[in-house]
């Protein structure tokens, strides 16, 4: 790699080529950024050396350009001066110095921690960043009120912890022919790396002819550039890979060699849905070639029996796999397409095609290793999995995989890890009666259990899960309900903007908002949530900041290095320095010290940890990264701009090889009667309100409660996003706000033409959209590209006014329209539901409040009340 990185064009100007990460969104796509003579950043590309994302970038990553030069970046620490605070209502900032803003918000923060540190609500969500993200551990504060890893994968990544130890998932591209998308944008235009995955899918497709198949209720940019585009009612995709599972199993199109050797599945199963273990704690199995039980590791098993009913130790019991294949027997394509609408010809055909393509019995030779082959990978994300039984769903989409034996096998579906910190860090480790030990808490340990709860948004009840924020407004409407102790009354805020991300209605979250005392935040630009803050501490941008990251890069690993590009253009800091004042200030540098120990794995190199009462530059905490990963100092950093290489394939591929795999999930069970019995013994008001059944080791064909709503809300609705709104950083960037509001799929609320005509509406017409508990109002598009029960709306229309120009396509704010309770909650990872039943009423003009450029929230009831407007 070369030192003085070039480009063949892009740049009439003289200057120097440096290499960086891109941060405009959570991923870290390496980057070369050109500063001219003149220390202008004018043009930013993908680093073709980082074999992540080999050159390429999408158009966020061009935009940080843009987020640099804003000119209505914050400038200097602020101070309100406004008392008044509301949704539109200027703060009437007063500038102040560093000194002055750090005293006064580290003042408050102690404050509250000395009378109780519960009190404080933190929304620190810099993902490049985990010890910024992890900072409230420092005084003993496990709140959360930010949206990160909960709508878009709240049930994702506990479930991938366990079938994996992993926290995402993605297709092997290096040898995948059948890659299948359900409700992501993988390889296409969101989610892992976008721009990288892109690339390596474009090659796949070019260089093997891998066949793509997208299953959504919208014509996505996957679908739309797959082979096939499966359209599906939203919210039933569990019911679809239940489809596909019905068919392998029936059809014995299943790796069976793969269920018996490397998964549960063979283990048997008792009444009381336990595993049936003998005295010593040792699992049974059912030796089909004696006709008899024994332990699993016994030595003397002719052959695994996977299905039958057997009498052990006067009890009867099942394997896991008879006990899966009684739930498929309720899931023919025929019944599942009444849920779906899919066909159950093109069910039972994808079903073939997928095992087909998966080569059962077929092996490859990787590094010296003999490896099983299976070229075929059911994918998938949010839109797929964010739903009340997120749980089942996730779970049932692992099960498409397991029945072709692909899980971490070369072509098949991969665990991908968040961040190894050092090269030879195992992610997997072997647990209980010889499968691979559970790891669901990806993030970090759920905390213990008690009542009244220490946490805000009940997280102790979600042994399983991520934690879910959503509840926090749930709580601070029900706290009697929920018997909770506190009352938060300061927010800690870093590049997060909860008040836009969270669901439930903006009026209740705005109500939430103005019940606190003090506001911080931390960000670089104004945001929905920048304008309820007290003070406001403006932070480096990218291209100001020295950072060391590696967030889930699928197919690779190693560390990708951020630099400054220019000298800061204000009065602004490192998020690092500022909580570094800050911890100082309060009394707890040494506590947040070992924090950065703990979450950056710097114990594993003793020589390398943080000493108790120094304060640490980001460039210094970056450099530490990159020795603790390869012993390659900052100066090694900063000419090769990362130490990315392809995973190492005895990482990537079978990294449990010899242990178990989670096909059959006890640990849901053991969960489920833990906490049940820890509320009953503490009294919880509120434990018959659990919904218990949600926790169950094998996915289910039950109905999401959206499917349950009245039936004059007749419509689904989704969001949906594109590559260039794909996670944060984007419509507060003026040139990603100017390609978006160009594209008619990003202006309007999207229908089938058949469904419009059947409401009677036309393109262009103005309308409402009423949710059992929200609205919106917008002009209706039609397309083709839309399921016929389904109304699109795009997270382009769902902002507010802020620093730059408001929208004027829509008024409110999608995430509006859905629930934020506990039944549309999944109760065993916390998982809320993402899709809502709407209706929709049509109107002669916009509501007079919008027209003279209030807000859908300014709106007392100049239609009617919600459900009740003229509908034609």
């Amino acid at each position: 790699m070369s030192a003085n990185p070039q480009s063949p064009q892009n740049s009439l100007k003289s200057g120097r080529w440096m290499r960086s990460t891109c941060k405009m969104c959570l991923h870290s796509c390496g980057t070369i950024m050109h500063v001219t003579d003149e220390g202008v950043v004018n043009k930013i590309e993908g680093d073709p050396t980082n074999p992540s994302n080999n050159g390429k970038l999408c158009p966020k990553g061009n935009s940080a350009i843009m987020r640099h030069y804003d000119p209505k970046r914050f400038k200097q620490p602020l101070k309100r001066t406004n008392p008044n605070k509301g949704p539109g209502v200027d703060p009437m900032w007063e500038p102040i110095g560093w000194e002055e803003a750090l005293d006064l918000v580290a003042g408050e923060l102690k404050k509250t921690i000395e009378d109780d540190p519960r009190k404080i609500l933190p929304s620190l969500e810099d993902f490049q960043k985990m010890h910024i993200w992890n900072w409230p551990l420092a005084f003993g504060n496990r709140n959360c009120f930010q949206s990160g890893g909960t709508m878009c994968g709240g049930a994702y990544h506990p479930v991938n912890g366990i079938v994996h130890s992993a926290f995402a998932v993605a297709n092997d591209v290096k040898h995948c022919n059948y890659w299948i998308n359900d409700g992501t944008g993988d390889g296409f235009s969101s989610h892992l790396h976008a721009a990288a995955q892109s690339n390596w899918v474009a090659n796949a497709r070019i260089d093997r002819g891998m066949r793509c198949v997208t299953i959504e209720p919208r014509l996505s940019i996957s679908a739309a550039k797959s082979e096939e585009w499966i359209p599906i009612r939203p919210a039933t995709d569990r019911h679809f890979a239940l489809g596909l599972c019905h068919v392998m199993v029936a059809e014995e199109l299943c790796d069976y060699r793969f269920l018996r050797k490397d998964t549960n599945a063979p283990y048997l199963v008792g009444p009381d849905g336990y595993f049936m273990r003998n005295a010593d704690g040792k699992i049974y199995v059912w030796d089909s070639a004696n006709n008899c039980a024994k332990t699993w590791d016994d030595e003397t098993v002719g052959k695994l029996a996977l299905e039958g009913t057997y009498q052990v130790d006067g009890k009867e019991c099942q394997p896991a796999f008879q006990k899966f294949r009684n739930i498929l027997d309720g899931c023919s394509p025929e019944e599942m397409e009444k849920i779906t609408t899919v066909p159950a010809d093109t069910v039972r055909r994808v079903a073939r095609e997928f095992a087909a393509a998966a080569d059962i019995g077929a092996t490859i030779e990787i590094d010296g290793r003999t490896l099983p082959l299976r070229p075929a990978g059911y994918n998938y994300y949010r839109g797929a999995q964010g739903h009340k039984h997120g749980f089942q769903t996730n779970h049932a989409f692992k099960m498409v995989n397991f029945m072709v034996g692909n899980i971490d096998t070369p072509g098949g579906l991969m665990g991908v890890t968040l961040d190894d910190q050092w090269i030879d860090r195992s992610h997997v480790e072997l647990g209980e009666n010889g499968m691979m030990k559970p790891n669901p808490h990806q993030l970090g340990p759920v905390p213990p259990f008690a009542y009244p709860p220490n946490s805000y948004d009940l997280l102790e009840y979600f042994p399983i899960g991520l934690h879910p924020p959503h509840l926090n407004l749930e709580v601070f409407l029900n706290p009697e309900k929920y018997g909770v102790e506190y009352k938060p009354d300061v927010m800690v805020i870093c590049h997060s903007n909860p008040i836009w991300a969270l669901q439930g209605p903006r009026e209740k979250w705005f109500e939430f908002m103005a019940s606190m005392r003090f506001i911080v935040v931390c960000d670089i630009i104004p945001t929905e949530t920048t304008q309820w803050a007290d003070v406001i501490l403006p932070a480096h941008d990218a291209l100001e900041s020295w950072n060391m990251t590696m967030i889930e890069p699928p197919h690779t690993e190693g560390m990708c290095m951020r630099q400054p590009a220019t000298a800061p253009l204000y009065d602004t800091k490192s998020e690092e320095d500022i909580f570094y004042e800050l911890s100082e200030r309060m009394g707890i540098l040494a506590a947040y010290n070992e924090v950065i120990n703990m979450i950056l794995g710097f114990h594993h190199k003793p020589e390398l940890m943080l000493e108790p009462d120094k304060k640490y530059t980001d460039k210094e905490i970056a450099r530490r990264r990159g020795l603790l990963w390869n012993d390659k100092d900052i100066d090694w950093y900063i000419e090769h701009g990362h130490s990315v290489t392809e995973r190492r394939s005895d990482k990537w591929y079978r990294p449990w090889e010899g242990m178990r795999l989670h096909f059959y999930i006890e640990d849901a069970l053991k969960e489920r009667d833990t906490l049940k019995a820890n509320m009953e013994a503490a009294n919880v008001p509120f434990r018959h309100d659990w919904s218990w059944l949600d926790y169950q080791p094998l996915p289910t064909a039950i109905l999401d409660p959206v499917h349950e709503e009245p039936p004059e809300y007749d419509l689904y609705s989704i969001f949906y996003k594109d590559i260039q709104m794909n996670f944060g950083e984007s419509l507060s960037n003026p040139w990603i706000k100017d390609i978006v509001y160009r594209d008619p799929v990003h202006i309007a609320l999207i229908l089938n033409p058949k469904t419009a005509e059947a409401q009677k509406l036309v393109q262009g017409d103005i309308v409402r959209i009423d949710s059992p508990y929200g609205r919106l109002f917008g002009r209706i598009g039609t397309s083709e590209g839309m399921h016929p029960d389904t109304l699109g709306v795009s997270n382009s229309l769902s902002r507010a006014k802020t620093g730059h120009s408001k929208v004027a396509h829509a008024g409110g704010h999608y995430n509006d329209l859905l629930p934020y309770d506990l039944r549309n909650t999944d109760a065993v990872t916390g998982q809320p539901e993402t899709v809502c039943k709407v209706k929709i009423t049509r109107l002669d003009d916009w509501p007079e409040v919008l027209k003279n450029g209030g807000t859908v929230y300014d709106i007392v009831d100049e239609i009617s009340e919600p459900g009740k407007g003229r509908k034609h």
